[in-house]
């Protein structure tokens, strides 16, 4: 059970902009990231065997996009909980770590495919 606060929690304007910063940082990560993904799929070269690289911008794809709703949701939230003053955290500790977690899953499956393409499949030897 959440008890009322006993007095009203003073809140500095620099919080709601801290809040306005975080979010744009977030939506930046996303248009880069949707950016890059778009790059990869118009200029990367299909009939050089590289259909890797199209199923490595559709998988960031979806991955910009929820980076930029989790960004609008944070936001949302964190506005909500600053304007009423709710006494308790008002951030997402979990939030940050799973979406790098994604990124760099995408990454490491993309690096492991591409170095299996390079060694066993063109026989690469050192």
């Amino acid at each position: 059970a959440v008890m009322a606060p006993t007095s009203v929690q003073e809140v500095e304007p620099k919080v709601f902009f801290a809040n306005e910063r975080t979010f744009l940082h977030y939506l930046h990560a996303g248009v880069t990231m949707f950016s890059i993904a778009s790059g990869i799929l118009a200029f990367a070269d299909t009939e050089a065997g590289n259909g890797w690289a199209h199923s490595y911008a559709m998988a960031l794809l979806p991955i910009s996009l929820f980076f930029c709703m989790y960004a609008v949701h944070i936001f949302l939230w964190r506005a909500d909980r600053i304007k009423t003053r709710v006494p308790g955290r008002w951030d997402d500790p979990r939030g940050p770590l799973f979406l790098g977690g994604i990124v760099v899953f995408v990454l490491f499956v993309s690096f492991c495919i591409k170095v299996y393409y390079l060694f066993y499949l063109h026989d690469f030897i050192l």
